[in-house]
């Protein structure tokens, strides 16, 4: 089929049959479209023969990026020379590569931020360096130090993005990079996991923790109910918006959430007096809880006499309480926006819950 190959085009296409689309603009330039890939070529010949190459896959290379890369190889071959099947690009340095990898993947402003903070505190050496030099022994040096002095979460955070960061460069600038750290963990040289920390404030402290937190101001206590009643992660009940809230419907909406999935509840009465009072007067862009500090209000209700606890713990009371309610897996995975694991096909494909299905019987 020949069509004009655009990113548009490659949006809307939903072929999986390994088909191919060949571009009307560039002669031989064309994208596989495979059930996991959609693959750039290049067919054409040299020297009487046949010859075919990949550019890369899309969304990992622009169509614009593969379509001028796939300009070079017919002029080799015109010279009647053999193109690398690796086609030779510019290798940034980590720094725009990283910047680049967060657009091609969509990552969050809050997760690119973290990110930045990461690569600036413990690769700061390198942000300037060509991406090339992270198959160096001394940039696996550099990661075995920091998997061995840093705390096991933060190790664990370093690796992914790191893992991630190589995998995007090798697909996209066709490199052949391994990560350290899957070396370094093959070498049994990977401190464990951390795990999950435990709760802190436990359902019996809930009487104490209710008498400190109404002595807060009205805005810090509105958030902390707030969380309490629907489980919300932190970021996502700090930066709730007046236009995230219909009040006529009933439904609270996230429409950026930690596993990249719209989220949305039904609004209960207890949630509706806190929301009302939040939103009045407010622009749709505003914030409803402005001002309010998630890092510190645990320590500042604590100050009033609160038992010990983290703001992740009022999610983890909302959804042990929902627990003994035997609401079921299915009822608390949509409440908490949580994704079932890979093998769970039954709640991954099939089982579909929407804000009216958890909300209380009338």
């Amino acid at each position: 089929m020949i069509v004009l190959i655009s990113e548009s085009l490659l949006q809307r296409a939903s072929a999986c049959d390994g088909r191919i689309l060949r571009d009307r603009v560039l002669s031989g330039f064309g994208v596989r479209l495979n059930a996991r890939k959609r693959t750039f070529l290049i067919a054409t010949s040299v020297a009487g023969k046949q010859f075919r190459m990949m550019l890369g896959h899309w969304p990992l290379m622009t169509v614009e990026d593969a379509r001028s890369k796939a300009m070079a190889v017919p002029r080799q071959c015109r010279n009647g020379e053999r193109p690398s099947r690796k086609v030779k690009s510019d290798v940034p340095v980590l720094r725009v590569a990283l910047l680049a990898y967060c657009r091609a993947k969509g990552i969050k402003a809050s997760s690119q931020k973290r990110y930045d903070s990461i690569f600036r505190t413990h690769f700061g050496d390198w942000l300037e360096r060509s991406v090339a030099d992270l198959s160096f022994g001394e940039f696996s040096e550099h990661c075995h130090a920091f998997a061995q002095s840093k705390g096991n979460a933060l190790v664990e955070v370093g690796r992914g993005v790191v893992t991630a960061l190589i995998k995007y460069v090798n697909a996209v600038h066709g490199l052949s990079i391994e990560s350290p750290f899957n070396k370094l963990a093959a070498a049994g040289l990977m401190p464990e996991r951390s795990q999950p920390r435990a709760r802190v404030l436990q359902e019996s402290e809930l009487a104490a923790w209710k008498v400190a937190v109404d002595q807060l101001g009205e805005r810090q206590r509105d958030f902390l109910y707030l969380t309490l009643y629907t489980g919300l992660r932190r970021n996502e009940g700090r930066e709730l918006q007046r236009k995230q809230i219909d009040l006529a419907g009933g439904v609270l909406v996230i429409p950026m959430t930690k596993n990249g999935k719209p989220h949305s509840l039904p609004i209960t009465p207890m949630m509706r007096e806190i929301l009302e009072r939040c939103c009045a007067g407010l622009k749709p862009d505003d914030e409803l809880i402005k001002g309010v500090s998630a890092e510190h209000i645990s320590e500042m209700t604590m100050r009033f006499g609160s038992p010990r606890f983290m703001l992740h713990d009022l999610r983890k009371v909302m959804a042990t309480v929902g627990e003994k309610l035997e609401l079921g897996d299915a009822v608390l995975r949509r409440i908490l926006n949580h994704t079932a694991p890979k093998t769970d096909v039954l709640h991954r494909h099939y089982v579909g819950l929407n804000e009216g299905d958890v909300a209380l019987p009338p």
